[in-house]
């Protein structure tokens, strides 16, 4: 027999009440027979089946559909950066210049990044951090830093921040503990602190930091 097969696209909007978070629009796909003309029918027949299509592109439907993404409101440019999130070469330049600038591996800042946000430079933490590398307030009012949720003062900052805690620590897992969890801490329990939230911190950095390393051109690497 003849199938109907009844599609309707659902578009998931992201909760405003975790902006660091964003959801993928999907579709929903219900499928009936014809043949359904009675509740015995419809008993008997096969039930509705639902699954998601993550392919389903809404923002090739609608110029402005990238607006419902973020309350900050990313520009076209800027949000073309963000639909390449989870890697590196979104953000390259402003990367390499700061690596340079800062003489840290590009690597480490990337790794940095995709830790911290995920390389969504709108992200925003319940405890004030914002942007690529989740600066604090105080943090980017010292380093007079106008807009954290701009990728390129944000991670100028936030790679200047991780050299002075390198200089100061000189040691990577506790210039990184000191990142997540401050200094003090770092000073409280000399050394990392027992925090399970530090310690994946520092373990996924050192992770990501290798496999970017293994991505980046000979050039750009332990500049």
């Amino acid at each position: 027999m003849k199938r109907l097969v009844l599609k309707a696209a659902l578009l998931l909007l992201p909760c405003a009440a975790a902006a660091s978070e964003s959801l993928t629009p999907g579709q929903v796909t219900l499928e009936v027979h014809s043949s359904v003309t009675s509740l015995q029918d419809y008993a008997s027949a096969q039930k509705p089946v639902e699954r998601r299509i993550d392919s389903l592109n809404v923002y090739a439907l609608s110029k402005s559909a990238y607006l419902l993404r973020s309350g900050h409101m990313l520009s076209l440019p800027l949000y073309s950066k963000v639909q390449k999130g989870g890697s590196f070469k979104a953000f390259s330049r402003e990367i390499k210049t700061a690596a340079q600038r800062h003489q840290l591996d590009a690597a480490l800042i990337a790794a940095v990044i995709m830790t911290e946000s995920g390389f969504n430079p709108q992200a925003k933490s319940p405890k004030g951090a914002r942007g690529l590398m989740q600066l604090m307030p105080e943090t980017w009012l010292d380093l007079n830093v106008s807009d954290p949720l701009s990728p390129e003062e944000n991670i100028q900052a936030g790679s200047a921040y991780l050299k002075q805690l390198l200089v100061r620590f000189n040691s990577l897992p506790l210039a990184l503990a000191a990142y997540n969890a401050g200094p003090e801490n770092v000073k409280r329990y000399r050394g990392i602190p027992p925090f399970a939230e530090t310690q994946q911190f520092i373990q996924k950095v050192l992770q990501f930091q290798e496999q970017y390393r293994q991505q980046l051109p000979d050039e750009d690497r332990d500049t």
